[in-house]
């Protein structure tokens, strides 16, 4: 018997890349819902800079995309799922230019690409330095609107999942009201969670609710522990720790330490493009050396108008503090980036919990392994969310009217009560920024046993004190934020524990190196003696 409640075919948590993309080809054949916890133009797909990979050029092939992308990954990715990535990628950029989105040229039949860290040659295309917010534009603008609601500034709090099927989620509003959602499919695009550290270019929103959510209700969850640091974020006092893209080094920018010494050709045969996260280790071990809060990024070999062109964005940033990346050295540093793990999907975007999908940076495809490979990420999006909405169109088409007998329980279930009263806003950002801080200090670019384990107990400690102040009651936004925080960074450590091998992102001075770590170490040692 169906319920006299209102339901959507599709409800779509997130309104980034991966949730436009499938509300674009869904929205076609059914009614959509979107639940977004901002506007629906904020996400991280916003802030990328770089550009999206693809196989576009006479130069370039799909065997090479492919092994760029499972050396980034080192070892650990999925080789179908990469296959799938690189191969379907031409026709998802086709998509995109259908839809708008207006890559730079070199000529009108000829797309720019630049080249990014761990590519073998120049395959990433892009818009300027806004390449994510002309994609996210050009996604919302192409989904068809009479069929789509929007519900903005609503943060989804749990899954309403039973018996292994999810019918829908539940969320709060401004006002604190509970709300409850229902749907024949989920679509899980709630992005990442760079608020876990003390050093993010990931904005405010990103605080790992859909990780939580999805692993309370039992989804199986997969390669938590590999978190990618961005080698080069902006690092001056005063400034927010605002993103310098990697395609600044694509286009011959050079890593410097505070004394002015190139040193990446010292680590790696690729230099300033060798893969992030050996970057990121690089920069560090030379900060440790010289105690200096942060190396240099030199473009000025390319000249100011070059510059004021190709890095718009930037330029008119990094102006804001008193420099012009054309002219002046800019003060870089590593920070939290990228979740290169998440909720288990298979390749069609489907969760272990029926009727759930995900995509983006909350899913877990198998493509990144333990290292994301630059520009892949607004590659991802779109690729498995499109096959994500087909599998999802295919499914609501085919279900069965029992189907609704499910979501009668939650009609008669009443909702939970939240304490808007409490904590006070003070201790949650005092607890918060400890949270980010030990997260930083533990669990971050280099760990060790020790270091995971100090930093667990201080988690730990942190949530106690949360408890007693009744944050686990409250309905506040900031405080069910830092509760996923909170439940997100012990995951993370857990399974930062239990990988005793050190591949891509994950380095455990304490755990034995992986064969591309032997490598790190014999390239390092052979490029000092030359």
């Amino acid at each position: 018997m169906k319920p006299s409640v209102p339901i959507a075919d599709v409800l779509i948590v997130g309104s980034g890349a991966a949730g436009l993309m499938f509300a674009a080809h869904i929205s076609k054949y059914h009614q959509v819902h979107v639940i977004t916890k901002d506007t629906a133009t904020e996400s991280n797909t916003r802030y990328a800079q770089g550009g999206i990979a693809a196989v576009l050029s006479i130069d370039d092939s799909y065997a090479k995309h492919i092994d760029d992308t499972l050396r980034a990954g080192d070892g650990l990715s999925d080789p179908e799922a990469v296959n799938i990535l690189v191969k379907e990628a031409p026709a998802r950029i086709f998509d995109l230019m259908c839809m708008g989105v207006d890559f730079d040229r070199l000529t009108d039949n000829a797309l720019q690409f630049t080249r990014e860290g761990g590519h073998s040659g120049r395959r990433v295309i892009h818009v300027g330095d806004m390449t994510g917010q002309a994609i996210e534009s050009a996604l919302w603008n192409s989904v068809i609107k009479e069929n789509i609601c929007v519900s903005d500034h609503r943060m989804v709090t749990r899954l309403l999942v039973r018996d292994n099927i999810c019918y829908g989620v539940e969320s709060l509003d401004k006002s604190g009201k509970v709300c409850r959602s229902y749907a024949k499919s989920v679509f899980l695009a709630t992005g990442g969670a760079g608020q876990m550290f003390a050093k993010t270019t990931n904005p405010e929103i990103a605080t790992g609710d859909g990780f939580v959510m999805a692993a309370e209700s039992g989804a199986d969850m997969m390669h938590l522990e590999f978190i990618q640091f961005h080698p080069t974020a902006l690092a001056m006092e005063g400034a927010p720790c605002f993103l310098i893209s990697e395609a600044t080094r694509g286009e011959g920018g050079l890593l410097l330490t505070i004394d002015l010494h190139r040193f990446m050709h010292e680590y790696h045969a690729m230099a300033e493009l060798a893969p992030r996260d050996i970057v990121s280790r690089a920069i560090v071990a030379e900060m440790e050396k010289t105690s200096a809060p942060h190396v240099f990024l030199d473009l000025t070999g390319q000249g100011r108008e070059y510059v004021e062109k190709r890095f718009p964005t930037i330029t008119q940033t990094v102006m804001q503090y008193g420099l012009h990346p054309g002219e002046n050295r800019l003060p870089v540093a590593p920070a939290a980036h990228y979740m290169c793990g998440g909720v288990k999907t298979d390749i069609d975007g489907r969760t272990s919990i029926q009727g759930l999908y995900a995509g983006g940076e909350v899913a877990c495809t198998g493509v990144h392994g333990a290292n994301r490979l630059a520009s892949n990420s607004l590659l991802e999006s779109v690729v498995f969310a499109y096959r994500a909405a087909v599998n999802a169109d295919r499914r609501i088409r085919y279900l069965p009217e029992s189907w609704y007998d499910g979501i009668n329980p939650f009609i008669d279930e009443a909702p939970p009560e939240w304490n808007s009263g409490s904590p006070e806003d003070g201790l949650i950002a005092d607890l918060t920024n400890r949270l980010q801080v030990t997260n930083w200090k533990h669990c971050g670019i280099i760990r060790s046993d020790r270091g995971l384990q100090q930093g667990l107990n201080e988690i730990e400690r942190i949530e106690g004190e949360f408890r007693t102040a009744g944050g686990h009651r409250s309905g506040k936004g900031k405080a069910l934020a830092l509760a996923n925080l909170i439940k997100l960074s012990k995951r993370v450590y857990e399974s930062a524990a239990g990988r005793r091998i050190n591949a891509g992102a994950h380095y455990n001075v304490n755990c034995a190196n992986s064969q591309s770590e032997r490598d790190f170490k014999n390239d390092r040692e052979d490029n000092r003696g030359t």
